[in-house]
Formats: structure tokens, C-alpha cells, sequence
């Protein structure tokens, strides 16, 4: 009977333990599953950290992107991705940047921050699969457009205090597995990150390029002073000879006309005549350079300044075997100025120019162009050039590379009158050998272009 008993509650036993196995089962798949997730989660949020805090060292955009890009590329299993930032000069999305993505090179991903996209990501802010992008933006729009050029299946913005910075693109997986809630999430925290760390670079830039333009104010405003304090010395001293030269002449003149004053002894006079008016000149360079505003200005037609000056020497030139090269975006420029004192800038430069090739010719080029609201203008030789250590002192007064004929006050002169008319001169060497010299000039407004 014991034994009847026995096979007959075996069943029952059995039946039972099986009934408390599977829940027992199904919560322990249950355990497993959700330690998978949080180890996932723990795995991401320390991958997060350690990005947010390389990010937050980076102060150049061109590392930060690059850094948010493969770790894209690395976390979430794709194979490539593409993000389009605010330009910091000019306040659009045009600061496109991609890793491992096949783009054409004609392709101009640009993104409006009107646009449909744009004011979609800014409004919703949260990742958005392309399928739910395909009932907010028409699919024959230009921004539609792009996204099928970038293949992207993940659109996510960044947003920093309501603003949208740029937009990250990613395609599909390499798994063609969806993307998931918790990748949704890493790449929400990712660009919130991305998003501070491109406002600290935008600020960083703007501090440092505010810093370079206070260096380079501070030291115009030190060589201004310092040529104003020698401007001032050059017209005392301009003063001071002038009175005594006059006297000088005078009698040279007188003796000169004395009849019984030998051919001889005027010759000699004729000599110290021609000294005098040489010291006569230079007075005048100083007193050039002391005030070089004097005539008034009215506009005036660029071209034909430098046309007329070119005409004036061109058979000095040429007899020395300089060829002129003339290379204008139109032939009529208008800026306001003194046609008399830019003609005494040209006239220098182009002398000097003859200078440097007057013993086996070479050619010059002389060019015109109208950029960003200035005429800039060049004067190129093939000559000797300038010496590299010679170049941050080319425009000192008194400094000069000519040792037996020069004063050192023509290119000083020049730099004066450029600057009296709002413009900039500069020098360098070209790829010739030979100096360049590159004046700048604003336009007259609404003249921005030469005819």
C-alpha cells in the first residue's frame, strides 16, 4: 500500500515542482535581461563621462567634431556620420564635417536655419528616425535632398538655450538592426555635451581673436605715436633748413649773374644750385610726411590714376627693359581721394620697382581688383626683392635699402597718404624674386564693383 501511495503522489509532486519552476525560470531570464541593460546603461554613462570630459578640454572645433564623429562611428555601430554646425563668423549652419561617408564633392551641405528641417529639430529637439521626418519636411525639398545624399537614417540637433548649433546625421547600422531607446538616449546625452563644448570653442575664439585685435589696435596705436613724434622732429628740422636754403639760393643766383664771375665758378654754382634744390626736395619729403592730408579729397576714378601715372614713366621704363603688365577687373573704380597724392605713391613704387631691375630688365605687373568693399591694388616686379629682416621696417622713416641714394622717407610718405585715405599698404616678396607691394582702398559705397 505504502508503495501504491508512494506512485501515486508522485505525479502530483512532480506536477507541482514544475508549476514553481517556470516562474522562477522566466523572473530569472527576466534578472538577466535587465542586468544586461543596466550594464549597458553603466557602460554608456561612463563612456559619456569620459567623452564629456575630453570634449570639455578641446578648444578647437575641427578636434571636437572629429572626436564626436568616431565615437559616433565606434558606439553605435555604423559606418560613418556627418554633422553641420553654426559658422561662427556668419551665424548659419555651413560648417559641415563627415567621417567614413561617400559625399560628392560638388555637394554644398549647407542648412538654412529657416528652413523646414532646421525649425522641425529645433521645435521637437529630441533625435528623430528618418520615417518621422518624412511627414514634417516635403520629400522634394533641398533639405530632403541632402539627407539622402548623407544616407542618414538618425537625424539628432543640438540645442544649446533654445538654439539650435547644428545637426548630427547618422546612418544605418552596420547591424541593419533599428535603432534603439538606449542609443536614442546615449546620442541625446552626446551632443548635449557636443553643444557645450562648441559654445565654449565659439567663445574661446571670439576671446582670442578680440585679444589679437587689441594686440594689433595697441600696437598701431604705439607706431602712430611714434610716427607722429617724428613727423613732428622731421617738420621743425623742415623749418629750420628751409629759411637758410632760401638765403642760399638767392646768392647763387646773384652770383651767377655777376658779370665778372668765370665760366668756371658758375659751373660750380650751377653744381651747388643743383645740391640745394636736391636738400630742397627732401625738405619737402619731410614736410610730406609730417602732413600728408593737405589736399582735399574727391571722388575719382582709381584706373585712371594708375593709367596716367604708368603713362608717365613708360618710356623710362622701357628704356631699361621693363615691360608693363596691366590687369584691371574694369576700368572704372571710384574711390574718394587726392588724385595727385596717390600718383605720388604710384610714381614711387613704379621708380622703385625700375630700380630694382635696371640692370637686365624684367617686367611689371601692376593689378587691380574690387574685394569685400576695397580696390586692392599691386605693384609686382621681377627685380632683387627686399630683404627678409629688411621687411618689418620698410615703411620706418629714414630707413632705407638704396645706402648711397636714398632718404628713407619715400615709402614713409606713402604709407602716410594711404592712411590718410582709410587705406592699408604692405610688403612682401612674390614668387617671382621680385617685391610686391599690395595697397588696399575703400570703395565708394555703392560702388563695390568696377563697371
Amino acid at each position: 500500500m505504502a508503495d501504491n501511495k508512494d506512485q501515486d503522489h508522485k505525479p502530483e509532486s512532480i506536477e507541482r515542482l514544475r508549476v514553481e519552476e517556470f516562474p522562477v525560470a522566466s523572473q530569472i531570464g527576466a534578472l538577466t535581461d535587465a542586468n544586461k541593460g543596466l550594464r549597458r546603461k553603466i557602460f554608456d554613462l561612463y563612456t559619456i563621462f569620459e567623452i564629456s570630459r575630453h570634449l570639455n578640454s578641446m578648444l578647437n572645433l575641427e578636434s571636437l567634431l572629429d572626436a564626436t564623429l568616431f565615437t559616433c562611428i565606434g558606439q553605435m555601430g555604423v559606418a560613418g556620420a556627418a554633422i553641420v554646425v553654426q559658422d561662427a563668423t556668419d551665424n548659419k549652419l555651413s560648417h559641415f564635417h563627415w567621417k567614413g561617408l561617400t559625399i560628392p564633392k560638388d555637394s554644398i551641405m549647407h542648412f538654412s536655419r529657416v528652413g523646414r528641417l532646421a525649425r522641425h529639430l529645433q521645435r521637437i529637439g529630441q533625435p528623430q528616425l528618418i520615417r518621422e521626418l518624412q511627414g514634417a519636411i516635403p520629400a522634394e525639398s533641398d533639405d530632403f535632398a541632402k539627407l539622402k545624399i548623407i544616407e542618414a537614417e538618425l537625424v539628432v540637433p543640438l540645442i544649446s538655450k533654445g538654439n539650435l548649433l547644428g545637426i548630427l546625421f547618422l546612418p544605418r547600422k552596420l547591424s541593419e538592426m533599428p535603432y534603439q531607446e538606449n542609443d536614442l538616449e546615449f546620442v541625446s546625452i552626446l551632443v548635449n555635451q557636443l553643444s557645450v563644448a562648441i559654445v565654449n570653442a565659439h567663445l574661446y575664439e571670439s576671446e582670442k581673436q578680440a585679444l589679437l585685435e587689441l594686440r594689433s589696435a595697441q600696437k598701431r596705436l604705439i607706431e602712430s605715436e611714434r610716427l607722429a613724434a617724428l613727423g613732428r622732429l622731421a617738420a621743425s628740422i623742415a623749418h629750420e633748413v628751409n629759411n637758410p636754403l632760401g638765403i642760399i639760393k638767392n646768392y647763387l643766383t646773384i652770383l651767377t649773374k655777376m658779370p665778372d664771375v668765370s665760366m668756371d665758378a658758375k659751373s660750380s654754382v650751377t653744381i651747388v644750385h643743383e645740391e640745394v634744390d636736391r636738400i630742397a626736395r627732401i625738405v619737402r619729403q619731410l614736410l610730406d610726411f609730417y602732413r600728408p592730408t593737405l589736399e582735399r579729397q574727391v571722388e575719382l576714378n582709381l584706373i585712371e590714376v594708375i593709367d596716367s601715372t604708368l603713362d608717365l614713366v613708360s618710356q623710362k621704363l622701357e628704356s631699361v627693359g621693363v615691360e608693363i603688365h596691366r590687369d584691371y577687373f574694369g576700368d572704372d573704380v571710384r574711390i574718394s581721394g587726392s588724385s595727385s597724392r596717390l600718383k605720388q605713391v604710384f610714381l614711387n613704387l613704379i621708380l622703385n620697382a625700375r630700380d630694382s631691375m635696371a640692370s637686365s630688365g624684367g617686367k611689371l605687373m601692376v593689378e587691380a581688383r574690387c574685394v569685400d568693399g576695397f580696390v586692392e591694388i599691386s605693384f609686382s616686379d621681377t627685380g632683387t626683392g627686399i630683404p627678409a629682416e629688411d621687411l618689418p621696417r620698410i615703411f620706418e622713416p629714414f630707413f632705407t635699402t638704396k645706402k648711397e641714394s636714398g632718404t628713407g622717407l619715400g615709402l614713409a610718405v606713402c604709407h602716410g597718404i594711404i592712411s590718410s585715405h582709410n587705406g592699408a599698404i604692405s610688403a612682401s616678396n612674390n614668387d617671382l624674386g621680385g617685391a610686391k607691394f599690395l595697397i588696399k582702398l575703400p570703395l565708394l559705397k555703392g560702388k563695390d564693383a568696377s563697371a
